[in-house]
């Protein structure tokens, strides 16, 4: 694909979350809104920029298909056709069907390749309703300049007929403004009045401006008490006044009703995942971040010729190296050392986008998994602005989508139960992100029944998982959850009886060094914690040596090291474990779980204190080598199933060396464990 397509799918991907937050909106939003026609014009906007980006770049189906949503939306903003769920559906599977096309055209294919034409007639039967036009002048209805009407724009003009038949009061605003500063004062004004109503319409008035200022009048409606209204946005530096009625408002005009039952829904695959999966691999930058780097590159420069000088005054001394010649040689690598540190960091920052894109996506497919489930739900998403590597947050959209059509499927119940429960019939359903220490943390909390852990614990004792006389902790319960094909539930649905299942959720998790847990209470609710690496990009890793192999440990994912002293390592139900300041920590040792042939160790033995998520262990070592950055490169097919191992990392002395995943490593340390009680 050419530079100028990868440009196209980056700016049509912007427009299309930017449609998605809008029509998120419009989901749960009343007719009766004053915010209603503002959401409208928004989505009409975004589907307006689309068409004219598209047919830029001779992308005729997009363009078509932006258009019809267009004429679709221009009716809604006319009220010839209505808000309603139905209507908002189709809109939901217009963007849908606009994803597929911007899809094909990111993978090389014609955005015709995608049959969009059953959809497009379906479009442009629905965009046909009618309205009765009125002729009356609005001067006859409320106390405004006769021919006024001849000043407003068809849609103004509606929108000022629509007010009317509700009765709802007008109000005028009489202001001028510097010539300098008008239009940001304008708007501060347009602010103001959208806070607490609907801007109808900004007229120029030559009669309000004089010593260089612009004057104007604004019409707008507000149900809110006029007392509230004046408080809000009047001033001293203006007039505000109420309009009056001066006759009886016309009958609302009778509005065809649109037949959405004819249109035939998209095909379905699992939609809900395609509607949420990021469309290219475009991050935009803040400029300020762009010219940090550039100023690092500069600093970099001159360290440079820093080194150069230096060599040639080594060249010079003729075999000795002077102290002063290794004073600025120790001095310039302490500086190189330094910037490296920025570069490093600053590249990094530039991977990181806000979790507010992912959330645009999830939040109205969400909504529609809850109106397909028929269940009420308050949906919650908070950490919008904590950052998250760009090609981490991809791989975060199946398994949080699998997370939250759980617990909306499985975990909410219905009204009717929940109000036997003494509940709200409303249930509610949080997701949110925040950053700890070198980790993002992403959680899904729901207040709907929890999970039996004594059903799923006599399904693992059917199934051979454990035996009648084994006493597992919750903990391990659960952890079978993540174990492919287990299931305590009799039956699949549409919405949730499909596509990945936990253990996929918790493979993924692993293949980025994260973790999944889950924390229930029966009758109360499940939250369930990801745990996630803030980037795979560049990591500082504590360098370990067993007998002849090297591993790397994220320094993330460390707590402490200690040095083990004689006799602290103590055997409990089978399993090797430490003390340390009164916790109990099982011990891991690489040679088991990777089923080596065991090494020769030292007589002195380290202890690197590991954690993720809840749980902590402790990795027996025989040496600390030091800190240092690693790039992580991914093992091939043959390592594909090693659980434990993240990936390959290559040292400055060209040696390659394995990459630990630490929460592959916890999960099969307790797998092994579990094992080990039995024997």
């Amino acid at each position: 694909m050419d530079q100028s397509l990868k440009d196209f799918v980056a700016e049509a991907e912007d427009i299309l979350e930017s449609l998605e937050e809008s029509i998120s909106y419009l989901m749960e939003i009343n007719p009766d809104d004053h915010r209603k026609p503002d959401i409208i014009n928004a989505v009409f906007r975004h589907a307006h920029s689309l068409k004219g980006l598209s047919g830029m770049f001779n992308l005729e189906g997009l363009a078509s298909l932006s258009h019809k949503l267009e004429n679709l939306l221009d009716s809604m903003r006319l009220d010839k056709v209505q808000l309603s769920p139905q209507v908002v559906e189709v809109l939901g599977q217009g963007i849908q069907m606009l994803m597929r096309m911007v899809r094909a055209v990111s993978e090389g294919k014609p955005d015709t390749s995608v049959d969009s034409s059953k959809f497009l007639k379906d479009l442009e039967d629905l965009g046909k309703g009618e309205i009765d036009q009125e002729s009356d002048d609005l001067s006859s209805f409320i106390s405004v300049p006769g021919g006024m009407t001849e000043m407003l724009s068809e849609y103004e003009e509606h929108r000022f007929r629509d007010n009317i038949r509700k009765r709802i009061p007008f109000y005028r605003v009489n202001c001028s403004f510097p010539l300098e500063t008008f239009d940001v004062q304008l708007e501060s004004v347009g602010r103001a009045i959208k806070d607490i109503g609907e801007l109808l319409t900004t007229l120029p008035e030559s009669g309000l401006g004089d010593d260089g200022n612009i004057g104007f009048i604004l019409y707008f409606t507000s149900r809110e008490p006029e007392e509230e209204v004046i408080s809000h946005v009047g001033t001293d530096d203006w007039n505000l006044e109420p309009v009056p009625y001066t006759g009886h408002a016309k009958p609302s005009a009778p509005t065809a009703a649109p037949d959405t039952e004819k249109m035939v829904p998209l095909e379905e695959g699992d939609t809900f995942e395609d509607e949420i999966k990021g469309l290219s691999q475009t991050v935009r930058v803040d400029i300020a971040k762009l010219d940090f780097l550039m100023n690092l590159v500069g600093e970099l420069v001159i360290i440079k010729s820093g080194y150069t000088n230096v060599a040639g005054r080594l060249k010079g001394a003729g075999g000795m190296v002077p102290a002063d010649i290794l004073v600025d040689l120790e001095k310039s690598n302490s500086n190189m050392e330094k910037k490296l540190v920025d570069l490093r960091d600053g590249v990094m920052d530039i991977r990181m986008v806000p979790m507010g894109q992912l959330y645009n996506r999830l939040q109205r497919v969400s909504k529609k998994i809850a109106r397909e489930l028929g269940k009420k739900v308050n949906l919650q998403f908070l950490g919008h602005d904590t950052e998250l590597d760009k090609m981490i947050m991809e791989e975060m959209v199946s398994p949080l989508l699998h997370i939250v059509r759980n617990s909306l499927d499985h975990g909410i119940e219905d009204a009717g139960t929940r109000k036997a429960a003494g509940k709200s019939e409303n249930g509610n359903v949080k997701v949110s992100a925040y950053q700890q220490g070198n980790h993002v943390v992403l959680e899904v909390e729901d207040d709907g029944q929890g999970i039996d852990v004594e059903k799923v614990r006599r399904e693992a004792i059917r199934r051979g998982e454990f035996r009648k006389d084994d006493n597992p902790s919750d903990d391990e319960v659960l952890s079978l959850l993540f174990k492919a094909g287990f299931s305590t539930k009799e039956d699949v649905t549409e919405i949730s009886g499909r596509g990945v299942g936990m253990d996929v959720v918790r493979k993924e998790l692993e293949n980025i060094g994260g973790a999944v847990e889950i924390h229930t209470q029966r009758g109360k609710g499940t939250r369930i914690v990801l745990t996630l690496p803030i980037t795979l990009a560049i990591l500082q890793a504590l360098l370990v040596r067993n007998g002849t192999r090297t591993y790397a440990v994220p320094m993330g994912s460390i707590q402490e090291t200690i040095e083990l002293s004689d006799g602290q390592i103590k055997t409990m139900q089978g399993r090797e474990v430490i003390t340390l300041r009164d916790r109990t920590l099982p011990l891991i040792r690489l040679d088991k779980v990777f089923n080596l042939q065991e090494e020769q160790m030292p007589g002195q033995l380290f202890a690197v204190v590991i954690g993720m998520a809840n749980r902590t262990m402790a990795l027996v070592t025989g040496e600390l080598i030091g800190k240092q950055d690693i790039v992580i490169k991914p093992l091939g097919d043959s390592f594909s199933r090693s659980v434990g191992l993240a990936g390959a990392a290559e040292l400055g002395d060209q040696t390659t060396i394995l990459v630990l995943d630490v929460a592959g490593l916890i999960m099969e340390s307790i797998r092994l464990g579990v094992m080990s009680k039995r024997e």
